[in-house]
């Protein structure tokens, strides 16, 4: 009888696998979905996105799922986007550095007549732009004409749907199948995948609970510059590199500058000039303190009366490297750096002392008077970052504590430049039997 069972779900699986390769792998369609303006393309295969959550779930069936108590009211019916939506194969957004800047723009998908209600429904709000209807709810916008959907997924809060946006919304010219900057997606058989005018490429690779980037950066506007990056064994935070500060300032955004004066009442801009690109950063631990404060009180006989609190202090281990012949001057002269009681201290960083050491070509922050760490080169990288999230987040850090429910869910984050310019980034989440897709929409 088992063995019956057995063979029959084999035979089950080997179905739906073989069906699935057919319904998840169609052929692509290419024309007029992107238009001869864009400079950047992400192909979303989203038949391939669902092959990978089904083949998850054949190997790990049970971990699929999350164990929550059913509500036992019966819900009100409504209308939700996924019915009202003509899911396609595959979906392409595309951005340029002009009429797109702010946004990546969606090809057209068909919906359904109530699809404005499910819109309704899931808390879009609704503004008349040009005599269009705009749906909007945080980042994500949504035109509506002629039956058909085009999502804009906004790159900053801020951004604004203007009408001279929406009229670059109407394309007379589009790429073809044959053009360049297909080439590489067609070739990717991946889930996600990014290219370029420029000769950038990323393909994203879900392996269950892991998400792999990999790719190639172009030489043109590359944001990393040559380096030996260094790392150091234990890190809960290590970043090491060279950026290219010009790149750097006209890709930050004029908010974020603005935010930036206000808390420190500098100019980026004036900072990315002294600064010539490398950074070398370390968090290595928390240092918990116990202190015992003493405050006297007086009696209703008004006797004096001593009073003792213990008061704990967290304070992150962390180094801190910057390098700019004029950088250590100039933060001198804006008296971010101040001299008290024969040290150099960081005035920036109120929540705990910061040292501040002033070298021939930069400047070194670090939390203890006498921190050093012992730093291994990696020799084929010129980039390195590593945020270990789950040793973070394993005890209460205090008020540098990070609650996030997506972060929640992270083991590492790890992002590696090589000196010949290819990119590889992990994301690895601590359930790795369950499938990726599926734990971040959760």
């Amino acid at each position: 009888m088992i063995k019956r069972i057995v063979y029959i779900l084999v035979i089950v699986c080997c179905i739906i696998v073989t069906v699935g390769f057919f319904r998840y792998n169609p052929t692509v369609t290419y024309t007029e979905k992107v238009p001869t303006s864009a400079e950047t393309v992400i192909y979303v295969n989203l038949r391939e996105i669902e092959y990978n959550i089904l083949l998850s779930f054949l190997k790990h069936p049970l971990s699929q799922f999350d164990s929550k108590k059913n509500s036992t009211t019966k819900e009100e019916e409504k209308i939700t986007l996924l019915d009202q939506v003509e899911v396609p194969n595959s979906v392409f957004f595309y951005t340029n550095q002009q009429e797109f800047k702010d946004f990546f723009i969606s090809n057209q998908i068909p919906v359904k007549a109530k699809f404005t209600e499910a819109l309704k429904e899931e808390g879009f709000t609704g503004q008349k732009v040009k005599n269009t209807i705009v749906y909007t709810k945080g980042r994500v916008s949504c035109v509506v004409q002629n039956n058909s959907l085009q999502v804009l997924f906004k790159k900053y809060k801020k951004a604004i749907v203007s009408s001279e946006l929406l009229s670059a919304l109407n394309h007379d010219d589009y790429f073809s199948e044959e053009d360049l900057i297909f080439e590489q997606i067609k070739n990717s058989e991946t889930s996600i995948a990014i290219n370029t005018l420029q000769g950038d490429f990323f393909k994203l690779i879900i392996d269950e609970g892991v998400l792999r980037i990999q790719g190639e950066l172009s030489e043109e506007n590359n944001l990393f510059q040559s380096f030996q990056a260094r790392s150091v064994i234990g890190s809960i935070v290590n970043i090491s590199g060279k950026l290219n500060t010009e790149i750097l300032a006209d890709k930050l955004d004029r908010s974020f500058k603005e935010k930036f004066r206000k808390l420190t009442t500098l100019s980026l801009d004036s900072v990315t000039n002294k600064w010539n690109g490398v950074i070398d950063c370390n968090l290595t631990s928390f240092i918990e303190k116990s202190d015992t404060i003493v405050t006297y009180e007086y009696d209703d006989d008004f006797n004096k009366v001593e009073k003792k609190e213990i008061q704990k202090t967290i304070t992150p281990k962390v180094t801190f490297e910057l390098q700019g012949n004029d950088l250590c001057d100039y933060l001198k002269e804006k008296e971010v750096i101040k001299r008290v009681e024969n040290e150099d201290l960081l005035t920036l960083m109120p929540l705990f002392t910061t040292y501040s050491f002033c070298k021939g070509n930069g400047l070194k922050f670090t939390s203890e008077k006498n921190q050093k760490l012992t730093k291994d080169i990696e020799g084929n990288n010129k980039f390195y970052f590593l945020f270990n999230v789950a040793n973070y987040q394993e005890k209460d850090r205090g008020i540098y504590s990070l609650k996030n429910k997506y972060l929640d869910k992270v083991k590492t984050i790890q992002l590696l430049v090589t000196n010949n310019n290819q990119l590889e980034a992990t994301v690895e989440l601590k359930n790795t039997s369950k499938n990726f897709f599926l734990q971040v929409l959760n």
